[in-house]
């Protein structure tokens, strides 16, 4: 794809996007980023700014860069720019990110990791470029593994979030590590978490930003499936004080926890990620497996 700060064609693969965002480092230059800012303050126009490695990313997949005399593949360019963040901050993580339950989504969590490599001491424009550069050639290879397991669709409801983070487990395997997932993999095909896969199944019913009210009012109702898995896996009501941010970290610690206990197995990960599902074939007891019941009691 040519490289133009006045082009309004966007990169529908991550390859694409992240040697756009190369070229667009070149040629603009580079912020660090620690005023915490992903762009210089050097004008007005956005894609004109000196990009911070975030800005450069986001430049790339399309941010003022639309037009609204053209037509856009926009599942196609969200998944780009989906895979260009994940492929990036496993590459400047040493492999895989590791997970902080603090942030309330590992996509957060992942644009952070981005933003600090950048930030850190004597960063150059040309590390810049030469990161973004080694991450296409990686996207490309990730793209090609996910297009040989398939990708699988998910209901928009806490059940259908359960059961497609289960067939997850089931067909990548589970890893219990403090990585998301087996840093010699791929984000999406490689060995995970419980937590990455669950991750993952949120991510999968996340409407587009155009769709209207009902498809995000059923995102919401989706969105129950986190505290539905926590509370099964803590045995009762995970309850911390604090906002919904707290409660939201820890939902995501216990499921991490739960998940990354010693010995567990992909087998049982999955049947707990089904048990936890409303219904009548969900919310049985959890079988007794070591688990800290207690609220708290992990952290």
């Amino acid at each position: 794809m040519r490289y133009s700060t006045e082009s309004t064609i966007l990169p529908t693969s991550a390859p694409e996007l992240l040697e756009w965002a190369a070229a667009h480092v070149e040629a603009r230059g580079f912020h660090d980023g620690r005023d915490g800012h992903i762009f210089g303050h050097n004008g007005t126009t956005t894609r004109y700014l000196t990009p911070g490695i975030l800005g450069a990313l986001d430049v790339a997949g399309g941010y003022v860069r639309m037009s609204s005399m053209r037509s856009y593949d926009y599942d196609a360019i969200e998944a780009a720019q989906l895979l260009a963040l994940d492929v990036l901050s496993d590459l400047v993580s040493g492999g895989a990110v590791v997970h902080d339950t603090a942030w309330t989504s590992e996509e957060r969590h992942r644009r952070a990791v981005v933003h600090r490599w950048g930030m850190e001491e004597g960063r150059t424009a040309a590390e810049v470029a030469g990161v973004f550069r080694e991450a296409a050639v990686l996207a490309g290879r990730a793209q090609a593994a996910v297009q040989r397991l398939g990708v699988l669709g998910c209901e928009r409801t806490s059940a259908g979030v359960l059961e497609w983070a289960a067939v997850r487990v089931e067909s990548v395997g589970h890893r219990p590590a403090e990585e998301s997932h087996d840093p010699a993999g791929y984000v999406d095909t490689a060995a995970c978490t419980m937590l990455h896969a669950l991750e993952r199944a949120m991510r999968a019913v996340k409407p587009q930003p155009s769709e209207r009210h009902p498809a995000w009012a059923a995102y919401r109702e989706a969105s129950g499936a986190v505290r539905l898995l926590a509370e099964y896996l803590a045995g009762g009501p995970v309850a911390p004080d604090g906002g919904p941010l707290e409660v939201e970290a820890e939902y995501r610690a216990v499921v991490l926890a739960w998940g990354n206990q010693a010995g567990r197995t992909a087998a049982e990960v999955a049947a707990a990620f089904r048990a936890a599902a409303p219904g009548p074939a969900g919310l049985e007891p959890v079988p007794d497996m070591g688990f800290p019941r207690v609220a708290g009691a992990l952290f």
